[in-house]
């Protein structure tokens, strides 16, 4: 491979988080023998032309409709020629030196397949970007106490953390180009969300580690790709979350997971219809269409 490390940046609509992203990048990363490579999910805000204007040294693939986050990171790769890959979400900021340290930390430990930094949010405090295989009851606590739990955990140690963890999030991680390929990277039947957990899963699957790093730090603008497309988004997570629980988990799991999901969207779409918010109540209507109409494709 020529290179050490190829940048992989999926864009949908967010030209200026993306020329932040590249500015934030660009100066940094010199000493690096590197290549920048930025899949347009058909963006009609002038992502594009924005790019090849400001940075032509980057390799620009734009895609004629959206495919996902998932199937375009396998595309762009498709044209990697770095030792390590980073993805790396449109809407980030990457302080100096935070890539060097990934690099360093995944070269110095031969066990460890993906390598991430810490991600916080643009007011300074901590993003959560990782966790543990989603079951019924890790899903409750990553919904309702991670958060809180894990600013208290990072206060506790004045900042420090390392460990190895079951995922990381698809914004930011340092994996090597071979393990991607060796496990065929993202699986594209998730269009949105959760391929990071199932890409963390199967990494784990062939004995490698993923370790989280409080010496390297990013700066997550959270939401922009999809803050056009909310209902999309939505149902493409649930329609994600179902996907991942028929792939990996028990069909009890699966089912105790559309009883409940069909629950709560039902119940948010009473709320909206007693409030008169039609907009979110088709919205709603469409998840529960989803959850009732989940067929895995791959039973365990």
């Amino acid at each position: 491979m020529e290179k050490d490390l190829t940048i992989i940046i999926v864009n949908h609509n967010t030209k200026d988080h993306l020329i932040q992203t590249l500015d934030s990048l660009v100066d940094k990363i010199k000493g690096i023998k590197h290549e920048i490579v930025v899949v347009d999910n058909a963006s009609t805000d002038g992502s594009v032309f924005a790019v090849k204007h400001k940075y032509p040294s980057v390799e620009m693939l734009p895609l004629d409709h959206n495919v996902g986050f998932a199937k375009a990171n396998n595309e762009g790769i498709k044209y990697a020629s770095g030792q390590y890959l980073l993805i790396l979400n449109s809407d980030t900021e990457v302080p100096e030196g935070s890539v060097e340290k990934l690099i360093d930390i995944i070269k110095s430990h031969p066990g460890r397949g993906i390598v991430a930094p810490l991600i916080f949010n643009p007011d300074g405090s901590l993003q959560l970007s990782w966790g543990k295989d989603l079951h019924l009851h890790t899903e409750m606590f990553l919904k309702f106490f991670a958060e809180r739990w894990h600013r208290w955990q990072y206060r506790r140690n004045k900042g420090r953390i390392r460990r190895n963890v079951d995922w990381v999030s698809g914004a930011c991680f340092l994996i090597k180009h071979s393990l991607y390929r060796q496990i065929g990277g993202f699986d594209e039947r998730f269009f949105l969300y959760v391929e990071d957990a199932d890409l963390g899963k199967r990494v784990r699957q062939l004995g490698h580690k993923i370790h989280l790093t409080s010496q390297a730090r990013i700066i997550h603008h959270m939401g922009q790709s999809v803050a056009g497309i909310s209902g999309k988004a939505l149902l493409e997570a649930k329609k994600s979350q179902l996907y991942y629980y028929g792939k990996h988990n028990s069909r009890s799991e699966l089912v105790v997971l559309k009883f409940y999901l069909r629950f709560w969207f039902w119940s948010k779409r009473m709320m909206s219809r007693l409030r008169g918010d039609t907009k979110n109540q088709e919205i709603y209507a469409r998840v529960l269409a989803a959850i009732r109409e989940f067929r895995c494709e791959d039973p365990v």
